[in-house]
């Protein structure tokens, strides 16, 4: 799967960016705060995730646990299907086929999340996950009922 460039998706706006910078977090925070989960960058239909390793986010056999990678590869799709609404919108994931491609342990991860067709009621995504030094771990194709 050949990422995108981040420069080919619109900018949001800074009102959109502050948002979503905040994802997460307050007084209500989400599993994503729970593992760490940062939002390094948000743009339209696109997202990208850095998750720091911790020891803790590892299996039994010493690599990153592939619920970790799964919830990378779903959660770097969130904001890239909600910074397409103008105001805040119920969506969720309904379908997820993901291919592990490689393992990692002692490595900081990132995922990058995008939209690939946007309709009214179906967005379809695909995201994947990475070691911060470039090693493809995963990929996903994604579906969000809204």
């Amino acid at each position: 799967m050949l990422l995108p460039e981040p420069s080919s998706f619109e900018e949001l706006s800074d009102d959109k960016k502050a948002l979503w910078a905040k994802y997460g977090s307050g007084s209500n925070p989400l599993f994503i705060r729970l593992i760490g989960v940062n939002i390094d960058e948000v743009r339209k239909d696109y997202c990208r995730l850095s998750l720091p390793f911790r020891e803790d986010l590892l299996q039994a056999g010493g690599a990153v646990h592939g619920g970790v990678i799964s919830t990378l590869l779903d959660t770097a799709c969130v904001p890239a299907v909600g910074s397409g609404f103008d105001k805040a919108r119920p969506y969720s994931t309904i379908s997820m086929q993901v291919q592990f491609l490689s393992g990692a342990s002692q490595s900081d991860l990132e995922a990058v999340g995008w939209v690939v067709k946007r309709g009214k009621s179906i967005a379809f995504c695909n995201s994947a996950v990475q070691t911060t030094d470039g090693k493809l771990l995963a990929t996903a194709s994604l579906t969000f009922k809204i």
